[in-house]
């Protein structure tokens, strides 16, 4: 599973694209003001009709903000429009911000004003805020993310807001910018499902829903664990952006891949979150829409929410092991002879090359189909070993583990013998499970086998005696 960072400039909020900042906090973190320069030697002035700053600028400004996140909850759009300043474009880009809030599941929608950020430039305030949401039921936490927006006075000695978007500041301090931050959306939801989109048709939509609402049903079946309340929050979007801003993602090309699941931090430390969410590519919206069910589309998402579904507990576990459950998982559902594996990874297996699992850091270069198949066929010997809470055993082992233990170790200790042995083991039974059947025998065949007398050894054609296992 991808855990990525993004950072993604804001495009759906307006005013002041490029803003200019010419003055700091003071080095006592309050507010610092900016008059103009004043040639050597003379007293710089401030112009008459400067706003005084009062005691309460925070308070007046954080009042501005309260009602902000209220018209959000109460989906006023005339009171939410009410809080900016008289700019045509600002007013056409925050209600387009506003239309893409409003479809949302959100119990929480909170802007906070950081005093010691504001920073006065001219008639104007700058100012850090903290932005938090929450999606309900989908977020395990509410999520904070900072921006920074300008103030500007009004009439009646209050202020509105004449910008969202520092590009300069956004670019030294990366947020995480979820689609409806950033361009027009869609939301639809159905059982367990919150799906964003932008360029989807309603039969494109409806089958991503319905292909989700399967997958759902399938993988809270099938993985034990129940933290992520079997639901999901599924984005296919065609806007290239949201994907191009993930970063260390498998093979390095985040529009080459079919989807990926991704964590939200929830911005109050370095390691919560509020959940792990999947994004498809835009390329799988044609097969949504198709009046048949899609085995490979379904497919695909059963495998990014098993990412969803095991979340945090394979934190401490390789790659190969989360992998290999999301692709085992993923494939229960469909009859043996639909469970693909690349010809590749086929013919390693058979000529017994497949003798090691491959390192984190290796497991998604140009061997991926190999390393993705091997993975998953070590999880089927698992399961026919140990029965279907093998691989979920050996997972909770790497859970139970310290994050620094060696995964060898982790591996001995729950099994008895090596990753090496395992990984042979897997790519063994993968060979027999995709041998080539013989072919039938002619009745014409002198080496074709006869059918033995009472209390005779059957033999193969070849003379030997036959076996069985």
């Amino acid at each position: 599973m991808a855990t990525v960072v993004l950072a993604l400039a804001l495009a759906g909020c307006g005013g002041d694209p490029e803003p200019r900042s010419d003055a700091s906090p003071s080095a006592a973190g309050g507010t610092a003001s900016a008059a103009p320069s004043a040639p050597a030697g003379e007293t710089p002035t401030v112009p008459a009709d400067l706003p005084r700053v009062t005691a309460d600028l925070a308070a007046t400004l954080q009042g501005v903000l309260d009602r902000r996140g209220a018209a959000v909850l109460d989906r006023d759009r005339p009171g939410f429009l009410a809080t900016l300043a008289d700019d045509p474009d600002l007013r056409t880009a925050e209600g387009g911000y506003f239309d893409n809030l409003v479809q949302l599941p959100l119990s929480q929608a909170d802007y906070r004003l950081e005093p010691a950020s504001l920073v006065r430039t001219g008639r104007a305030y700058w100012g850090v805020v903290a932005v938090t949401t929450r999606l309900t039921p989908y977020d395990a936490t509410p999520v904070r993310t900072l921006d920074r927006y300008r103030f500007v006075p009004a009439a009646g000695g209050t202020f509105r807001v004449a910008s969202t978007t520092d590009t300069r500041w956004e670019v030294e301090h990366p947020q995480l910018r979820q689609p409806w931050d950033t361009e027009p959306v869609t939301v639809v939801e159905g059982a367990g499902v919150l799906g964003v989109f932008d360029t989807a048709d309603q039969r494109q939509r409806a089958g991503i829903v319905r292909s989700v609402e399967r997958g759902i049903v399938d993988v809270a079946a099938r993985v034990p664990f129940t933290e992520w309340g079997s639901q999901a929050v599924v984005y296919a979007l065609a806007d290239p952006r949201f994907l191009d801003s993930f970063e260390d993602v498998p093979g390095g090309d985040p529009e080459a891949l079919d989807g990926v699941a991704f964590t939200v931090p929830s911005g109050t430390d370095e390691t919560s979150v509020a959940g792990t969410r999947v994004a498809l590519s835009p390329d799988l919206l044609p097969a949504a829409a198709a009046r048949r069910v899609d085995p490979d589309l379904d497919r695909l998402v059963r495998h990014e929410l098993v990412h969803v579904a095991i979340g945090p507990h394979d934190d401490t576990a390789p790659v190969w092991l989360g992998e290999g459950l999301a692709e085992w998982v993923s494939a229960q559902a469909l009859p043996p002879q639909q469970r693909d594996v690349p010809d590749r990874a086929v013919a390693q297996a058979r000529r017994g090359e497949l003798r090691t699992m491959p390192t984190d850091e290796a497991f998604n270069d140009a061997d991926a189909p190999v390393h993705y198949a091997l993975a998953w066929w070590v999880c089927e010997w698992l399961a026919a070993t140990y029965g279907p809470d093998g691989p979920f055993t050996l997972l909770k082992a790497f859970e139970l583990s310290p994050a620094d233990a060696d995964p060898a170790r982790v591996v001995r200790d729950a099994l008895g013998f090596s990753v090496d042995q395992l990984a042979r083991r897997g790519a063994s039974f993968l060979a027999q499970a995709y041998a080539p059947a013989p072919p039938p025998a002619s009745p014409t065949d002198p080496t074709a086998p006869t059918a033995p007398a009472p209390g005779e050894t059957p033999t193969t054609p070849a003379g030997r005696a036959a076996t069985s296992g």
